[in-house]
């Protein structure tokens, strides 16, 4: 597994930041001590809501990732964030500000995960300024999509399903109709029915995938 973590923690540099070689040596062997590699199965949770102490950051190199939190006077999961595979799973408020975690983070296939406490990445962005920086830029991106999501909500039940699967596609190949639903405000029932009319007006694959 060890042999795994280097491999995968030297990929993502190599895909996401340009750094000179010994930058980069130095960044693994900085960061190979303070991650950890675990596997994990669809739909296995890796985080739960609590506080901003006791969160980490999280890398699926091979899956895709989803985060949720339950609406307290619905008992409802409602959807917040997607990760395309890759990408680094980590909160803003929660990072920087000290803020509670509220959401809960969950695989959407099987893979292994790299994790690191947000202390030790606070630690290492202010080592590595080039990490600052990155997390900086995904922080900004992850907060416009979260803001257009908002928006998304006010618009009619197709217009929000159509939006998803615009930008998504792969995940909304991959995820349960349960799981699209709450990204779009609906419940799995209000989702399957205007899926069901959206089709017989552009037939294609039924888009009904159970929760297994």
């Amino acid at each position: 597994m060890q042999d795994l973590k280097r491999k995968l923690l030297l990929s993502y540099l190599q895909t996401m930041l340009q750094l000179p070689a010994e930058k980069k040596n130095a960044l693994i062997e900085r960061a190979l001590p303070i991650t950890r590699i675990q596997p994990a199965i669809k739909y296995q949770t890796l985080e739960l809501p609590g506080t901003a102490e006791t969160g980490r950051a999280w890398l699926s190199p091979h899956a895709m990732v989803h985060a949720y939190y339950v609406n307290e006077n619905t008992q409802r999961n409602v959807g917040t964030y997607i990760w395309s595979r890759n990408e680094p799973v980590l909160f803003h408020s929660s990072l920087y500000l000290g803020q509670e975690r509220n959401h809960s983070v969950q695989m959407l296939e099987a893979g292994p995960v790299l994790s690191m406490s947000y202390e030790d990445l606070k630690k290492l962005r202010v080592e590595f300024p080039e990490i600052a920086q990155h997390l900086e830029q995904l922080s900004t991106k992850k907060e416009q999509t979260y803001q257009r999501r908002i928006i998304l909500l006010s618009e009619p039940t197709e217009t929000r399903i159509r939006t998803l699967e615009d930008a998504y596609p792969e995940f909304c190949n991959i995820a349960s109709s349960t799981v699209k639903a709450i990204h779009v405000g609906l419940c799995r029932q209000t989702y399957n029915a205007a899926k069901r009319k959206m089709n017989k007006r552009h037939p294609k694959e039924p888009d009904e995938r159970s929760d297994s």
